[in-house]
């Protein structure tokens, strides 16, 4: 998806949902309000990603923010490895980056403070997006610190874990759609000093996009 995100820090490939205002909903004493269903608990490296296709789904960058690792007083800042280096020679980028292209992503109309506008025939109608698990996760002993000062993580605090992900997504856009097919590789942190249940327990530490393809949807043959 490497392609399509360094696109995306220039301009966006999304529309924010429209929101339902709550004062203009009314009621009747007899109807049921039904609660929403709370979201799956993220419990395990599985559903931390399979919480970052509902922050996908969702145009979420709350929920996306609260994925990423930031922790750099332990050595655990996010960041996004590039399959192949921009035009400008980019490999990688971290957390802040990552946080303003999502919101320009999600929410197009709404660009982080200067930043350029994002073209409107690039604003999405509709997502489909699909991350399936290719491998269980395993540990990365080549993750933690050796020696103090390193800048690696300290096993005493983290567990780190990572696994290959097959990858689909298709932009419904205003103008050109955009279907993404590849891998990912998740390196996944989880919070020693957490118990299950506690926000940031496991923290999504390297997304890394292998190769794949991103393409208009109307090159497919027919």
């Amino acid at each position: 998806m490497s392609r399509v995100r360094e696109h995306l820090r220039h301009t966006a490939l999304y529309l924010a949902l429209a929101t339902c205002l709550a004062a203009g909903c009314i009621f009747s004493p007899t109807e049921e309000v039904i609660p929403p269903t709370p979201p799956p608990p993220i419990d395990s490296e599985a559903a931390l990603i399979d919480a970052l296709s509902r922050a996908y789904q969702t145009r979420d960058v709350d929920l996306l923010k609260s994925l990423l690792a930031h922790d750099p007083d332990r050595n655990a800042d996010y960041f996004f490895v590039l399959s192949a280096p921009t035009d400008l020679g980019e490999t990688q980028w971290g957390y802040t980056e990552e946080v303003r292209i999502h919101q320009r992503m999600f929410h197009p109309e709404a660009p982080p403070p200067g930043d350029p506008e994002v073209a409107t025939d690039l604003w999405m109608q509709a997502l489909t997006i699909t991350l399936t698990k290719q491998e269980n996760f395993a540990p990365r002993e080549d993750l933690y610190s050796v020696t103090e000062g390193d800048g690696k993580l300290d096993r005493n605090i983290w567990r780190v874990t990572d696994a290959r992900y097959s990858t689909y997504v298709f932009f419904d856009l205003t103008g050109t759609d955009y279907k993404v097919e590849g891998y990912a590789n998740f390196v996944v942190l989880e919070d020693l000093t957490k118990v299950v249940g506690d926000p940031g327990k496991f923290l999504i530490y390297i997304w890394e996009d292998l190769l794949g393809t991103a393409k208009p949807a109307s090159a497919d043959p027919a």
